[in-house]
């Protein structure tokens, strides 16, 4: 996790967040001076990890394009600092690794209702337990008056978003794999 100190009011340990006994969650916190440090630390932890897969809960739609504006505002490029960039069909990925958006999955596969598809309703209904909720207009509030509460916030979507895809997503995209020979 990597935090903004012009935004949260204070350093944050490492932590875990672990709803159920079969989804554990353990964190490192990196406290960074601003926003654009923030955004260079990510860089540079996808940099070293080198990830096969991105996996996130509509990503093509909101977390890519928010990263992509700052990084725009901030004089950086996402392209040339990740690899990552949108392609012609409007999604998000790269030439060495995949983007999973765990909400198109959701949309298509999960037999789930149109109202249910959101990322806390597809917790509970999917994972089997309830995912901590915030009121938005309290983010800003928490990040100075209490920091860890926001990151616990933030981390149970991180998550329910990899648990989803490691229970239902993944086995389903591999599976297909099986029936469709496409590489």
């Amino acid at each position: 996790m990597v935090t903004n100190r012009n935004i949260v009011s204070k350093d944050l340990e490492n932590f875990e967040y672990t709803p159920k006994q079969e989804y554990q969650g353990k964190f490192s916190v990196f406290s960074e001076a601003d926003e654009k440090a923030m955004l260079m630390r990510f860089f540079t932890h996808i940099q070293l990890v080198r990830p096969a897969i991105y996996v996130t809960y509509n990503g093509d739609s909101f977390d890519w394009p928010y990263i992509e504006d700052r990084c725009r505002i901030l004089g950086l490029d996402l392209k040339e600092q990740s690899g990552v960039f949108k392609n012609a069909a409007g999604e998000y990925g790269s030439s060495h690794s995949s983007h999973m958006d765990c909400y198109r999955w959701v949309k298509r596969d999960s037999y789930l209702p149109a109202g249910s598809q959101g990322l806390k309703a597809v917790t509970s209904a999917k994972l089997g337990y309830d995912p901590l909720e915030l009121d938005p207009e309290l983010m800003t509030e928490l990040a100075r008056t209490d920091p860890q509460t926001l990151a616990n916030y933030s981390v149970s979507d991180a998550v329910a978003t990899y648990y989803l895809y490691m229970k239902y997503v993944n086995p389903f995209i591999f599976s297909l794999c099986n029936i469709i020979p496409l590489t």
